[in-house]
């Protein structure tokens, strides 16, 4: 809120003195029964409201005469109260649903805790709803009032919203234009507040020459510029922003996918794009509400709500409209119970006055009897004497006398009772609320009969329930659309529960989708994700994890849930589900979780947990998730070592192939070398093989590992017996040396 411009200040107040009379005018008839119904709801014995002013003069003896009984038997007020607690034991609330554009049910089921937390920190049930009901049963209209304001408590610049009462109906002043049931379609409305000046002068101490002296266009005698009091108007004025919508096309180059954009919200360049290349594009229409306070002849703050609708929300009782005339009328119960109520009044006093005017039963007695004892006697209405002594036997005659006898007490006039019964049997007709709804025990034996009967109460005064719902249903159409404006930055805020649970929740508007779960670093310090394949509520039952959601993707819409406060339900589940297990014992290995999460008493919540089946908690499907994976890899990394022990069996017998192949190569060749050789043996003279055949058998010796040793005589045929008596200059096991007879050369 900022001070307005000095050039605006008088156009504004001109616009606010000016709509402020055409909403008096249109609302006169209603505001003077409305006080009127007031005064008679509130009547007692004191102040005599609920009787007509001239009757009641006359019966008092105000003309002269006897006053007479004017009694006040307010049964009007228990019959409001039926309605007004009934209500007040209701749980009001709002449903939000995801209807598609990107939204999600979690996202919804957030906003929805976000707006039940938001009318909890506002005390909305026991104040503002309960204000507006008050004025919904009793006048036939009541309001209720959001208001954006910092955060109370913390040194922060983040703002939030905040459900007010407004306690006096009759200060609300709005658009007699609109023609919506719920008047979502006001384009202004104002609460108007008079207070004394000095009041005024200490809570806004800036502005002590307010109203001193009166601008041009403002009357001095119009009761906005007032010595001795102030009167103060917060004015709601909503108007259209027109815009056009582009249907962008994708622009590679730009790194644009293309979508959806407001004419308002794209730079100069990309509207002219679109231009040029004939993009689909359509006029739209937005409303913002701008929001003034006037004290006098002065505007003292004007600015711009984040609202789009009017935050002035009504919640109507009867409605009346006549084709033709300007005038509006609302009616609350009060109004149809006062020619009852008055009937009541008056023939309850006529019968009280008809039993007071008679005399108390007199004693029937001869003068002889009581003679003697006649102060006695004329004392005997009057006291609680132990004993009344009579004459029993005449004086002179000595006959006997009959004792005195008393005559029947006066009663009351029948007629005058029957008219107490008739008057309240009308004003039971008149609101559908008979004796047994309002406590007076019925015919009815069974459960269901009694809530048959209460469903036939709640049904004759429906039209205040659905009111209600209306209005409700406003409010989360207001909130819905203001929350992405007020939550424009990344915060955490709290979601309430219907069991009361708070949990935080995380507003990010740069998301890409409406709604995740985000989960708390792992051990080792990176951020974990979550598990696939299992459901966002899931998730969000993981130790840590909380829901973050971008309430500007998607569409949703509310309804109003106006019944049984949530206690009340849960102890219908609980009946309910108690007789089913009674009926099907079998059921309660299946759902005795669900037993005990309905029951209220203590340790209740702790059973429920022990019975809950190990499938329910997210920690055990994460924990299995982790092992599938642990397995899949382990298959991988198994797969891995049987290719690579393939591989190196592969590689070990080709090795091992290579090295026979070399072996049997070795061979061969020396094979070869042997048979060369003996082929040259063949052509020595025996007397030169000796040393060569010495030499041959001596490798071979070492070659297998064998000793070398001499060879003994006798080991050889006879030719070769020389072979030990030949000369050697090796010494034993030495190397010999032995010539190639046919090359020529030494062979070591």
């Amino acid at each position: 809120m900022s001070d307005a411009p000095d050039n605006d200040t008088a156009d504004i107040i001109s616009e606010v003195q000016q709509r402020y009379d055409e909403a008096s005018s249109h609302t006169s008839q209603w505001r003077g029964r409305a006080r009127d119904d007031l005064r008679f709801f509130h009547a007692d014995a004191y102040n005599h409201a609920q009787w007509d002013d001239a009757v009641y003069q006359a019966r008092a003896g105000t003309f002269g005469g006897s006053p007479r009984p004017c009694l006040t038997i307010n049964k009007t007020a228990q019959h409001v109260f039926q309605v007004e607690n009934e209500a007040r034991q209701s749980q009001m609330g709002v449903k939000v649903n995801a209807t598609g554009f990107g939204s999600m049910s979690e996202a919804a089921d957030a906003l929805e805790g976000i707006i039940r937390h938001i009318e909890y920190q506002s005390n909305a049930q026991q104040n503002a709803y309960a204000c507006a009901i008050q004025g919904q049963v009793r006048t036939g209209l009541g309001w209720f009032h959001v208001v954006t304001d910092y955060v109370p408590g913390v040194d922060t610049f983040d703002q939030d919203f905040f459900i007010k009462s407004v306690p006096n109906g009759l200060s609300v002043y709005f658009d007699p234009s609109a023609r919506e049931p719920d008047r979502s379609d006001q384009n202004w409305a104002m609460i108007i507040e008079e207070i004394d000046r000095a009041e005024f002068d200490r809570l806004y101490p800036g502005h002590k020459d307010v109203s001193r002296d009166p601008l041009s266009g403002i009357e001095s005698d119009s009761g906005w510029v007032s010595d001795n009091t102030v009167r103060i108007a917060t004015y709601y004025r909503r108007s259209e922003k027109k815009d056009t919508l582009w249907s962008v096309p994708a622009m590679p180059e730009l790194e644009y996918a293309g979508g959806m954009m407001r004419q308002s919200a794209m730079p100069e360049a990309l509207v002219a794009v679109c231009r040029e290349q004939k993009a689909p594009s359509r006029p739209i229409t937005s409303h913002m509400v701008e929001k003034h306070i006037i004290a006098g002849n002065a505007v003292m703050a004007t600015g711009e709500t984040p609202f789009s609708l009017i935050p002035l929300v009504p919640v109507i009782g009867i409605e009346t409209r006549r084709s033709g005339d300007n005038e509006a009328d609302f009616a609350g119960l009060v109004r149809s119970l006062i020619d009852a109520q008055r009937m009541y009044n008056y023939t309850g006093s006529a019968f009280v006055e008809s039993v007071a005017l008679q005399t108390k039963a007199p004693w029937l007695a001869a003068a002889e009897a009581i003679e003697g004892y006649e102060d006695q006697w004329a004392a005997a209405n009057v006291s609680n004497a132990a004993y009344l002594p009579y004459n029993a036997l005449d004086h002179d005659t000595s006959t006997p006398i009959a004792p005195p006898t008393r005559l029947d007490p006066p009663s009351g006039s029948t007629g005058h009772f029957q008219g107490m019964q008739a008057a309240d049997q009308w004003m039971q007709m008149v609101t559908g609320q008979y004796q047994a709804e309002m406590g007076a025990p019925g015919n009815e034996k069974s459960g269901v009969a009694i809530q048959q009967r209460q469903r036939q109460s709640d049904t004759a005064n429906y039209h205040y329930t659905d009111n209600q719902g209306m209005a409700l249903r406003y409010l989360g159409r207001l909130l819905i659309d203001a929350i992405p404006r007020v939550y424009d930055t990344q915060r955490a805020v709290q979601s309430l529960g219907m069991d009361g649970t708070q949990t935080g929740v995380v507003v990010d508007p740069g998301m890409q989708t409406s709604a995740k779960v985000a989960l708390p670093p792992g051990p080792d310090g990176r951020p974990q994700q979550p598990p696939q394949g299992v459901s966002l509520e899931k998730q969000r039952q993981i130790e840590g994890a909380i829901l973050a959601i971008n309430p500007t993707i998607g569409r949703y819409d509310v309804e109003a849930d106006v019944g049984p406060a949530f206690a009340t339900r849960k102890q219908d589940a609980f009946n309910a589900i108690t007789q089913i297990i009674q009926a099907a014992p079998q059921l309660m290995g299946q759902i005795g979780d669900l037993v005990f999460q309905s029951a209220d008493f203590p340790l209740a919540d702790d059973i429920a947990d022990r019975l809950k089946p190990a499938s329910d908690d997210p920690r055990l499907t994460q924990a299995q998730q982790m092992i599938q994976q642990l397995q899949q890899h382990i298959g991988q990394l198994t797969q891995q070592l049987k290719d690579k022990g393939q591989d190196f069996a592969l590689r070990a017998n080709k090795q091992r192939h290579d090295q026979i192949i070399d072996l049997m190569d070795a061979d061969t060749k020396t094979r070869e070398q042997q048979t060369d050789e003996m082929a040259a043996i063949g052509s020595i003279a025996p007397n030169k093989l000796m040393p060569v055949l010495e030499g041959l058998i001596r490798r071979i010796l070492a070659e297998t590992g064998q000793p070398n040793r001499p060879i003994p005589p006798g080991d050889a045929d006879p030719e070769g017996a020389e072979l030990s008596r030949l000369p050697t200059n090796n010494p034993p096991g030495g190397p010999i040396h032995a010539a190639n007879p046919v090359t020529g050369a030494v062979d070591a």
